[in-house]
């Protein structure tokens, strides 16, 4: 079987798929520019991509147009990337839920920072300042979760530890572990107002696409801290700076933009309040292998003409 990945570091992986499927044929391309004459020239019947600054968005819709593949692994939980594609022809799978602890562990860090006074403190630390300030703790406070996937539900652990009240928001509105009201998304203006804090965890879709505005953000409870690590385009950013500026938003916890990255002209950059990280909240130190793991066990699945895991 020929398996292509596209990947800037093959290094990440390549050995243990290589030991571990040792009489099928990989092409590793690290190269974005080299991508359509390997498709071409390999023809792979499987191939699994990462999306990276290194090997951008535009690069990848041309994997669905090679005639040979059968199946496309992606690297991430998102794959609008990938454009659309043949579904008689090509199965897609994602990495949804494989690094969402990780996720959840860097939003309940961010969701504590910004509760605490740290940045307080680190800027008192930096002018030799020894200043008590008081914070209000966590228990008894109220997170909203608006999309109850892996990663919201691991979040939704975290929270119940710290002693939260957890509402959660999710299509089917069906009860989830650690979640105490489960709302549909049509209920989310109802229950906005009610959170001390809202963490965003849904797909970028044409329904999400701008859905927090200065509409939707008026209506959270003023003080409420905002923490963002699904996708830029679904904040409305020229809106969320206003709160913030107001103090209507406390604070924000940001880790995606709309554009990606971040223009440096952006306001967010000096902004005391708002905490940025580069789309980097999962990037645990192994992620690639971790990635390449559950791609080697789906590539084992294909193999024997089992059900694929994450089928998109």
């Amino acid at each position: 079987m020929k398996i292509l990945i596209a990947h800037t570091s093959p290094a990440d992986f390549a050995d243990q798929l290589q030991v571990r499927f040792p009489n099928d044929s990989f092409l590793f391309t690290g190269v974005p520019d080299n991508l359509e004459n390997d498709l071409a020239s390999f023809l792979p019947e499987a191939v699994f991509t990462i999306k990276q600054k290194s090997f951008p968005p535009p690069y990848h819709p041309q994997i669905t147009q090679c005639p040979s593949v059968r199946w496309i692994h992606v690297g991430g939980s998102g794959f609008e990337h990938i454009g659309s594609w043949d579904r008689e022809r090509i199965q897609v799978t994602n990495c949804a839920g494989v690094l969402a602890r990780f996720l959840a562990e860097t939003v309940t860090g961010a969701m504590i920072t910004l509760n605490n006074n740290t940045f307080l403190f680190r800027d008192q630390q930096r002018q030799k300042l020894w200043q008590t300030a008081t914070f209000s703790p966590l228990v008894g406070k109220t997170l909203l979760i608006v999309g109850v996937g892996h990663i919201g539900g691991w979040l939704a652990h975290n929270a119940k530890a710290l002693g939260m009240h957890v509402i959660g928001v999710r299509h089917s509105g069906a009860p989830k572990e650690h979640v105490d009201e489960m709302v549909t998304p049509d209920q989310l203006e109802n229950v906005i107002s009610k959170a001390d804090f809202v963490s965003v965890h849904l797909r970028h879709t044409a329904e999400t696409e701008g859905l927090f505005d200065a509409k939707l953000i008026s209506k959270m409870k003023p003080g409420v801290i905002f923490m963002n690590t699904s996708r830029g385009a679904i904040v409305d950013q020229s809106d969320l700076i206003v709160a913030l500026n107001s103090g209507h938003v406390r604070s924000a916890y940001l880790d995606v933009f709309a554009p990606e990255p971040l223009p440096a002209k952006s306001p967010l950059w000096e902004m005391d309040n708002v905490l940025i990280t580069p789309h980097a909240s999962d990037h645990v130190n192994d992620w690639p292998a971790i990635f390449g793991n559950f791609f080697a066990d789906n590539l084992e699945r294909y193999k024997n003409n089992e059900q694929l895991k994450n089928l998109v």
